[in-house]
């Protein structure tokens, strides 16, 4: 919806106008429709607004209480916020506007944070109570709005960016410690960042800065595993969970502007768009991207399924010069390094979906919260996984498909526990043994502690405990993604599959229903699945994937930025140094495939430090 930021100093020092100024000007894509700033002494908070509910100046912000006491900055959508104007009217507040802002003020100066778990939707945002002397810094559940902090003894400093933090004047610098993460694991997880100092606030956190003494805490305002734990009795999950994925889209189209759904062709978005016609929702729009002569493009599916229910169907390919550049851009617009590649296309698809609609659907959360990656068979029969523990001692002349070489790989490394942290690696601890890596260096306190709290919950079903984790690491990174790539094009991209009924209640069901066979997503398959045409039905998942090799070897715009691999700054640090880059890239032009996923990882943090960086 908007992009917010803010400066709040502990020694009495005055904030300029001018620096407020570029902070909002920083994340201007993420609200080009108006901006507004508030200071008071040593406070200062700026909002750029993406208008999608109230489009009238009433929407501006920041939000004020009467006496302005109380000030709000705020990102997001509050879908239920409807339903709390008789609660708050019988309280004797009045409304000035139809903005979900002004209602979000009024319950934060009447309950304070204790109202956050009645509150159905995604945000990040500031509430400042002047008279306390108190900062809240608070963000939603599942990571679908972005907030970073720079925190010294002077001052505080937040955006949903950590561009607007840099642009306060804080250095922007690389945190060395995080880069055995990055490189192993594809990003960093949990409250850190590749960069010194800056952090990000977790999903269902809150941070109370006590301007008065200086003293900063932070609380976990959202735990899952409790609420699963405290979640009632499903009785009828197919009936229950159709009841719920309604709804959740109902709630997403709350909106005054166009929406659109990004469409790929497979099970999740397509139960998207189908729950929207089917609900009778009007103007509804498909949104996809293409890859000519590539064996995994589906739009010619969407495409299909559109028109089958007579949506507007509007595909795009992006390649060559003009893709490289949007994948700048989208290094730009994310600050921290790429993990999973496509943020180029869909940055792309967003700007041209900006034309027609201002909000887009998404299926995102649904393989981590149903269970529906290939990867996690592995971990599903007790069975197989004991018969699958032969692979790592078979030659590789003796596997016929590359899936099965990928997991002798995944199999050969660690115990089961380092395997479930890992489980979304593309290159694996095997791989990196000759550099000297091992399983100690590369266990990670926030995955460990995430998965802590998996075993607590499902103490029997690794399974189970995959999907925890990923809830609380992969989906955070596609949720930044989304964000990012959709924001970049002042779109704001929203998640039926994320709506936290629909998550606790999922979570809280039996291990019957989270078997992988078939396909998994056995909740989907057997509700909406059974809705779609068999062609969909029918079709093997493949995911969102790009030929990048490729674009590598045989586009020039590429190939020269992968040539200059080894000449790389970043490249020459550790750990990236341990890598004979030359070597790596000769195998790979060789045609060895399991040196993709690495230079695939060189070449985009190469990129990315040249982008960020100058270099």
């Amino acid at each position: 919806m908007c992009g917010i930021a803010g400066i709040l100093k502990f020694n009495n020092q005055e904030i300029s106008q001018n620096t407020l100024n570029a902070m909002g000007d920083s994340i201007a894509h993420r609200g080009p429709d108006a901006m507004g700033t508030y200071m008071y002494s040593n406070v200062g908070l700026v909002h750029r607004r993406l208008s999608i509910i109230d489009l009238s100046d009433a929407g501006n912000q920041p939000f004020f209480s009467q006496d302005k006491d109380f000030v709000l900055v705020f990102n997001g959508e509050i879908f239920n916020y409807r339903e709390f104007y008789p609660e708050l009217k019988s309280k004797g507040y009045s409304f000035h506007s139809s903005s979900d802002t002004e209602v979000l003020l009024y319950l934060l100066m009447e309950y304070g944070v204790k109202v956050l778990p009645r509150l159905r939707g995604f945000f990040a945002f500031a509430f400042w109570d002047k008279k306390g002397e108190k900062l809240f810094l608070v963000r939603d559940r599942f990571g679908v709005k972005p907030l970073f902090y720079f925190q010294s003894k002077d001052q505080l400093v937040f955006g949903s960016e950590p561009k607007s933090i840099f642009t306060s004047g804080v250095q922007k610098s690389i945190r060395q410690e995080s880069l055995t993460e990055l490189l192993f694991y594809r990003y960093t997880s949990g409250e850190t960042t590749v960069f010194n100092d800056v952090n990000r606030l977790l999903p269902g956190h809150y941070m109370q800065i006590d301007l008065g003494t200086s003293k900063t805490q932070i609380h976990r305002w959202f735990h899952l595993g409790e609420s699963i734990k405290n979640q009632s009795t499903i009785s009828n999950p197919l009936e229950w969970f159709e009841e719920s994925f309604n709804q959740s889209i109902a709630y997403r189209m709350v909106s005054d502007v166009p929406v659109g759904t990004l469409l790929s062709g497979g099970l999740d978005s397509s139960s998207v768009l189908y729950s929207q016609v089917h609900q009778g929702f009007k103007d509804v729009s498909a949104w996809n991207v293409s890859i000519s002569n590539y064996k995994f493009d589906e739009s010619n599916l969407a495409k299909s399924f559109s028109e089958s229910l007579g949506v507007d169907f509007h595909t795009f390919e992006f390649r060559g010069e003009n893709l490289l550049n949007l994948v700048k851009r989208a290094i730009s617009n994310h600050d921290e390094p790429l993990m999973h590649l496509q943020d180029g296309h869909l940055l792309g698809l967003s700007e041209k979906a900006r034309k027609k609609v201002k909000v887009l659907l998404s299926g995102e959360g649904a393989d981590e919260v149903l269970g529906g990656y290939v990867r996690y068979k592995v971990h599903d029969s007790r069975i197989r996984y004991q018969f699958l523990q032969i692979l790592p001692f078979l030659p590789n002349s003796l596997l016929k498909s590359d899936r099965l070489k990928k997991m002798k790989r995944y199999l050969a490394m660690g115990g089961e526990d380092f395997q479930l942290m890992s489980n979304s690696n593309e290159h694996f601890l095997s791989d990196f043994s000759e550099l000297g890596f091992s399983e100690s260096n590369l266990r990670i306190s926030y995955r460990e502690r995430i998965l802590k709290e998996a075993k607590e919950l499902y103490p029997s079903n690794p399974l189970r405990q995959l999907l925890y984790l990923e809830q609380h690491t992969h989906l955070y990174t596609l949720n930044d993604r989304n964000d990012r790539t959709t924001m970049g094009a002042s779109i704001e991209c929203r998640d039926p599959f994320l709506d936290v009924n629909l998550v606790v209640g999922v979570g809280s069901l039996g291990d019957e229903w989270f078997n992988t066979k078939g396909k998994g997503k056995r909740l989907l398959f057997e509700s909406f699945g059974k809705k779609l045409p068999s062609y969909l039905q029918d079709h093997p998942k493949i995911g969102f994937s790009i030929p990048w090799e490729r674009y590598f070897l045989d586009r020039d715009d590429f190939r020269e930025v992968y040539e200059q691999l080894p000449n790389s700054e970043l490249l020459q640090v550790s750990p990236f140094n341990l890598f004979d880059i030359k070597s790596l890239m000769r195998d790979f032009e060789k045609g060895d495939k399991s040196k993709l996923s690495i230079i695939k990882q060189l070449f985009f943090l190469s990129l990315w430090y040249q982008v960020q960086f100058g270099k």
